[in-house]
């Protein structure tokens, strides 16, 4: 499994507009990557959200997923619905952490 800490937002946009697979009850329901907003921040902080696509059902519900990408390898995300219509969900995952202090 892929070590959430070593990803950043440049690994995810290395994958924009690829598809990455969740598991909910035990059926995969494929996501793709469409957008990695990067905001400004302090220099000390590390702060970017990913948004993904997905069917309009099943509704993923707000909880963290199993993330599974052919070249990322498996870890684990924090998905909420953000958006929807009768075609498709938008979900986001957020990442927020201070970066580490250098020796």
């Amino acid at each position: 499994m892929t070590d959430l800490s070593e990803l950043r937002s440049r690994s995810f946009t290395d994958h924009l507009h690829t598809s990455f697979s969740v598991e909910d009850a035990g059926a995969p329901v494929a996501l793709r990557l469409i957008q990695v907003n990067e905001p400004a921040t302090p220099p000390n902080i590390e702060f970017f959200s990913l948004f993904f696509a997905g069917p309009a059902a099943p509704r993923l519900p707000q909880r963290i997923y199993r993330i599974q990408h052919e070249k990322m390898g498996s870890f684990d995300l924090f998905l909420t619905a953000v958006a929807g219509d009768a075609s498709s969900i938008t979900y986001e995952a957020v990442f927020h952490r201070l970066h580490k202090k250098q020796p």
